[in-house]
Order: C-alpha cells, then sequence, then structure tokens
C-alpha cells in the first residue's frame, strides 16, 4: 500500500493521527486528515489554547516534509468516555503481582507485574512520577493514579485535543502537567485546573514538543523541549511568566530531574548522555549513558528519570528496551533489560521502583530482597 493510499484510508475512516513535519526542525500536529492532493494533506487540527478554548484550525503540510505519522493512535478507534481497566479485571482472573523472568535480571531484586493494562492502550503510555498515595502515569491526555494493589483509577484529564508529556508533583499535592502541544496545566488536589503557561518553542531553537517537566521547591516550573537536536528548557514562575534557561543547536532536551541538592538531570537524546545543571543552566557534570539510538526520537516521551535514595540516576531508554542506572561515581550500566519500549520510571514511598513498560502495557514493580536496603530507600523517600 503506498504513502498516498494510506493517507487517503485516514480522510475515509476520519481516524486521528499525528504528524511530524519539517525540515532541519520538526513540528508536530494532531488531528484528523480531510483530504489529500499531490502535494499537500488537509488536517483539521484541535488545541486547547491559553484562553482555555478549543481552537480548531486547518492545517496544508506539504507531504515531502512528513517525517513520522504515528500509526499507533492512528489505527485504534478514538475511544468512549471511559475508564481504563486493566486485563486482569475484564477477564476477571489473575494475580497482578506475578513474578516475571526478565533477561539478567538484576541480581538482590524481584521484578513483578503490579497492573497489566489494557493492551488497545500500547505504546501511548508516556510519563510516570510518584505522587500522593502512590504511582501516577498518563496515558494520551489523562492522568492515572494506580495503587498498592494493582487497581487503577483515573485522577485527572485534560480537556481537548493534548498529549501529555511529563507529570510532576510538588510538595503540596499540586499536580504539574506538560503536554507536547506546549501548554503547562496546574492542578489542585481538589481537580481545579488552570492553564499556568502556553510556551513558544521557538524561542528555544525548534518548534513546539515539549517532553517532561520538574517542580522546584520554590513553585518554579521546568519544562524540557525536545524538537530534534535543537529546543531546550524554560523555567516558568509561578505565575506563569517564563524564560529560556536554555536553547539552541544541541540542546534538544527529553527526560528532566531536579534532584535533592538543587541541580537539574536533563536527557539529550542527541549525545545519549545525561547532563547534571545548575538553576541557572551551567553545565556540571556530563556522563555518557547510551547510543543516541537507544533512545526513542519520534515521540520524544523517551529518557524519563528517577533518582533511589543512593543518588544513583536511572533512565529508560525506550528503543533499546532498557532501564539504565547511573552510580554515584558517574559509570552508567544496564539495570533492567528486555523491556519493551520503557517509557517511565518513580521511586514509591515503599523504596520501590515502578517502571512503566508501555510497549507491554503494564506496569512493573522491582523491590529490592535486601531489607535493609529497602527500608532505607522508604526513610528517604517519606
Amino acid at each position: 500500500m503506498s504513502f498516498r493510499t494510506r493517507l487517503q484510508g485516514f480522510v475515509d475512516s476520519r481516524q486521528k493521527i499525528q504528524i511530524w513535519y519539517g525540515m532541519g526542525c520538526h513540528n508536530t500536529v494532531t488531528g484528523r486528515v480531510l483530504s489529500v492532493d499531490h502535494d499537500h494533506i488537509d488536517v483539521e487540527s484541535y488545541s486547547h489554547e491559553s484562553d482555555g478554548q478549543i481552537h480548531i484550525r486547518r492545517i496544508l503540510v506539504p507531504l515531502h516534509l512528513i517525517l513520522h505519522i504515528d500509526i499507533t493512535s492512528a489505527e485504534t478507534a478514538e475511544e468512549d468516555e471511559g475508564v481504563l481497566v486493566t486485563e486482569k479485571e475484564s477477564k476477571g482472573s489473575g494475580s497482578s503481582l506475578s513474578v516475571i523472568d526478565l533477561p539478567d535480571a538484576p541480581r538482590g531484586y524481584a521484578v513483578r507485574i503490579l497492573s497489566q493494562l489494557n493492551s488497545q492502550y500500547s505504546n501511548r503510555f508516556s510519563r510516570m512520577t510518584a505522587g500522593p498515595g502512590g504511582i501516577y502515569f498518563s496515558c494520551d491526555g489523562s492522568v492515572w493514579f494506580i495503587d498498592s494493589n494493582g487497581q487503577l483509577s483515573e485522577y485527572a484529564r485534560i480537556r481537548g485535543n493534548s498529549t501529555i508529556s511529563g507529570l510532576r508533583f510538588d510538595r503540596k499535592g499540586v499536580l504539574y502537567v506538560a503536554t507536547i502541544q506546549g501548554t503547562v496545566y496546574k492542578i489542585d488536589p481538589n481537580k481545579s485546573g488552570r492553564i499556568l503557561a502556553q510556551l513558544d518553542g521557538n524561542l528555544t531553537g525548534g518548534g513546539t514538543f515539549l517532553s517532561d517537566i520538574a517542580i522546584g521547591a520554590r513553585e518554579e516550573v521546568y519544562v524540557s523541549n525536545f524538537p530534534s537536536n535543537t529546543g531546550g528548557v524554560f523555567k516558568i514562575d509561578k505565575t506563569g511568566e517564563y524564560e529560556v534557561l536554555l536553547g539552541g543547536p544541541g540542546h534538544g532536551t527529553q527526560g528532566l530531574l531536579l534532584e535533592r541538592d538543587g541541580f537539574l538531570w536533563c536527557l539529550e537524546h542527541a549525545s545519549g548522555c545525561v547532563v547534571k545543571r545548575s538553576l541557572d543552566g551551567r553545565e556540571v557534570a556530563r556522563i555518557q549513558v547510551a547510543e543516541s539510538e537507544s533512545f526513542n526520537f519520534a515521540d520524544g516521551y523517551d529518557g524519563n528519570l528517577a533518582m533511589d535514595s543512593l543518588d544513583r540516576l536511572y533512565i529508560t531508554a525506550g528503543r533499546a528496551g532498557t532501564v539504565i542506572r547511573v552510580n554515584r561515581e558517574g559509570r552508567a550500566e544496564t539495570f533492567l533489560t528486555g523491556l519493551v519500549n520503557p517509557t517511565g520510571v518513580a521511586f514509591g514511598h515503599d523504596g520501590a521502583l515502578f517502571v512503566l513498560e508501555a510497549g507491554r502495557s503494564r506496569v512493573l514493580k522491582v523491590a529490592a530482597l535486601d531489607k535493609t536496603e529497602r527500608s532505607e530507600s522508604a526513610k528517604a523517600l517519606s
């Protein structure tokens, strides 16, 4: 089937697709294809803008500039306003804590399936973070909460045609959410939400493709922008005013993590490095963790970062199917392997590591068998 014929199929089915396009830097548009001619496709795009309204616009995308189309989303019918259920709930049987066998599983750790998610959402799970009462992760435009028994409930949903690319809680239990379209939301514990900022990715040297978010002690927000190897990091204050902390060629950033000592860790896809920076953007350290090809390029969700009580850094490498660990001496090692597109990592309050394995639609719990290490991790994270 030719590319143009495939696009015409989207016109006939009215299915929603996501398109990356451009030259030098890339842009993204999500919507429905209205028509296909010899040179262009006509896309009806929906966006939730800073005025709080859903805007509809028509975009002509030249065929020769299309870099990638999210076929997974395109070929899945749009869901009803239902609840994302686990497969074990839909089948009515099975244990959510079954032990799994991973190749080269880390010695001294037990790897278990906490929850087997609905497989129709495969590869649409993006980020994961710890929050009040447990672990939270995103799928398309919704944030989900998973408890210690693997049971799911929807925590919040972003209105409009938004795709969540980053989520973090602050110390007060306020949730900050970034979308790939450039919007940053602030959601209070009572679920009252507002738009904090609408970012212009052109200011960092690329288009708008937000990838992750980190929260400072004074409610300052750091957001990464990921178009190719351009982009960088925005800093947003609590009033919604923002500035470019880092930008320009070579600064495209995926994962972000603000550590306890006040340094910002950034995952750079183009170099395969995690970079430790001061809060004014100055580079403090650079550690090669993998080749660039180990990370997913198209969706920008890769390189989710987490840190344990021993200040060891954990990084998802989706294309390689691994979780990488960087020890306190700065050496990178493969911690988990044999995964299919891991996109999220987070430490729970019990000291266990949780991994969102998007390719297999499941959440894994990785717990140390050493009770001393486990209790020390829980103490540090409480």
